[in-house]
């Protein structure tokens, strides 16, 4: 499983998406620290937690995971790595664990840059840890938010440009969710605002921003009776993603060579 994992990996470095990936987590830090000079660091670090990631880290893994997926049939590899053998099973899985790893290094690549940042600008560096945990974790949620639309471009298997347009409508129709209040004032349970991804993730983000002036306040405090605590945010996630890798694995199971 390591050999795999390595060979996509160096087959993901000879693409250009890969550069542009990770230089695209300074976009955000250094255009959040233009605007943001006189915030406070748990600010800054907001901006990799939801512009970075729901803006650039989203659709980006979804056309790496094309990339990925459509490579051995772009190449017509497949054939020879079955012949390894090479499950399909372990393909899927280790083809999903560099969109992870890629995912986690793209917010620590961010968590890193707006840091320095802050110690140029003299602002002060409160509770690091929990600030690094919280961009980890929404790492992994972005992760597990793009694998519904993963799945979709595994299944259609057409093309790039389809996979672009499921990543446009995918990405529009989420993000546009979060400014519903209707969407966003569920309470847990079988509802958009708990099972749609880029809502549930901002229901548990809002939670750890502190609000600024009346206005910011009085909307803290009538959305903290909706907001999500860490575990459940995990767990509904984490199942959804497990469900659809299931949906994945069937899938490339039942194409032929």
């Amino acid at each position: 499983m390591l050999n795999l994992v390595l060979v996509e990996f160096m087959k993901f470095k000879r693409k250009r998406i890969f550069s542009f990936g990770m230089l695209a987590a300074f976009i955000f830090p250094l255009f959040n620290a233009a605007l943001l000079s006189e915030s406070n660091f748990a600010s800054i670090q907001s901006g990799v937690r939801e512009d970075n990631a729901f803006l650039l880290l989203m659709p980006m893994l979804i056309i790496i995971a094309s990339n990925l997926f459509f490579i051995e049939q772009d190449n017509n590899t497949l054939k020879n790595l079955l012949c390894i053998p090479v499950s399909r099973r372990d393909l899927v899985l280790v083809k999903l664990l560099v969109l992870l790893i890629f995912s986690i290094a793209f917010q620590i690549t961010g968590f890193f840059v707006c840091t320095i940042i802050a110690v140029f600008q003299d602002i002060p560096i409160i509770r690091p840890m929990f600030q690094f945990f919280l961009t980890i974790s929404t790492g992994i949620f972005m992760w597990a938010a793009a694998l519904p639309c993963v799945a979709l471009v595994v299944w259609f298997n057409k093309s790039y440009i389809l996979s672009i347009i499921i990543v446009f409508f995918y990405t529009l129709v989420n993000y546009a969710m979060h400014f519903s209040d209707t969407v966003m004032m569920q309470p847990i349970g079988i509802n958009l605002g708990t099972m749609m991804p880029v809502p549930l993730i901002f229901r548990w983000l809002y939670q750890f921003y502190t609000p600024i002036g009346e206005i910011q306040t009085a909307f803290y405090k009538q959305f903290s009776h909706y907001f999500v605590p860490t575990y459940v945010c995990f767990l509904v996630l984490l199942l959804e993603a497990t469900i659809c890798i299931y949906f994945m694995i069937v899938i490339y199971r039942s194409r032929e060579n």
